[in-house]
């Protein structure tokens, strides 16, 4: 398996995403021992350096622990990743979001013409 040469993110991220789903759909189970760095490496066809790198961000999000000499463990996470976040579901905030962008995307629009229709007048 390698990672997608048309895949504009970053391989690293590639890697991770790919061992993140792996994780949360259960196939690597808590406790699991991931492969070494090298046989990652081989497998998504990147360097050491980069399978490395793609660990660490998991490693960062606490979904896996590194034990030094022995390798890449999986973690039981915090909280799932899918939990609601102080109270509010993720999903609901990406929508909330994404109506607050909408809106001032309208609201620039709208500023916009404005400002052009009173250059166009100006002159």
């Amino acid at each position: 398996m390698s990672v997608a040469a048309d895949d504009p993110r970053p391989k690293k991220v590639q890697i991770s995403d790919t061992i993140r789903r792996e994780i949360t759909s259960g196939s690597r189970p808590t406790g699991q021992k991931l492969p070494s760095v090298r046989a990652l490496a081989k497998h998504f066809e990147v360097t050491p350096v980069t399978a490395s790198s793609a660990l660490q961000i998991l490693v960062d999000e606490g979904l896996l622990t590194s034990v030094p000499n022995r390798g890449y463990f999986v973690v039981q996470p915090e909280e799932p990743l899918s939990a609601p976040m102080g109270g509010v579901d993720m999903q609901q905030r990406l929508e909330d979001v994404t109506s607050q962008l909408s809106e001032l995307r309208d609201r620039v629009d709208r500023l916009e013409a404005e400002r052009s229709m009173h250059a166009a007048k100006d002159q």
